[in-house]
């Protein structure tokens, strides 16, 4: 897909290129975000860990037998190392695809992309409903910060999507200017 230079200068400057441009900068930008929060998940944890914070209240810790809450801590180990390799896959895949060069995985970052929007959705009414209904023992500034951290983490998801959307639209587009161009030419 590349643009003759006849084409070129009219294609940097038209509102659909300058739109282009800042699709990929936003590629770029929210593609380091999306890692960061996926390498987020891993520090909370550790930190729930080192600071020694319960996971469960009391009443839950009771209820669960030690080979459950083993088996409840192997799974959720297992989980949030996919949900960071997932996160790095949709990172580096949007990273790379602002900067034109091949993704690890260009058919399957959107639906990964896609499959985390809707995990966060699903994290930030969990979160919203742990804080309104259930009123747990967590504190309200904990839950206050979960929320704001989940509700940033989904905004950084959708960013990526609509302007992987966009780019990709454009790119369309423009190989069809430079089909058309060369068919008339």
């Amino acid at each position: 897909m590349e643009i003759t230079q006849d084409t070129n200068p009219i294609l940097k400057n038209s509102p659909e290129a300058i739109k282009f441009r800042r699709n990929l900068s936003t590629l770029t930008i929210y593609g380091a975000g999306v890692i960061v929060f996926g390498f987020w998940n891993i520090i909370k944890v550790l930190g729930f860990v080192l600071l020694d914070i319960p996971l469960f209240t009391p009443g839950q810790l009771a209820s669960i037998e030690p080979e459950a809450y083993s088996f409840i801590t192997i799974t959720f180990a297992v989980l949030l190392a996919g949900d960071t390799v997932v996160r790095l896959i949709i990172g580096l895949s949007a990273r790379a695809e602002s900067r034109n060069r091949s993704r690890l995985f260009p058919r399957f970052y959107l639906f990964f992309l896609v499959w985390e929007i809707i995990f966060e959705v699903y994290a930030c009414l969990s979160v919203i409903w742990e804080l309104l209904v259930l009123q747990t023992y967590s504190s309200f500034e904990d839950d206050f910060i979960s929320l704001f951290m989940e509700l940033t983490s989904l905004v950084v998801l959708i960013e990526v999507y609509i302007a992987a959307l966009g780019a990709r639209k454009y790119k369309r587009h423009a190989a069809k200017l430079e089909k058309d161009y060369q068919v008339c030419s």
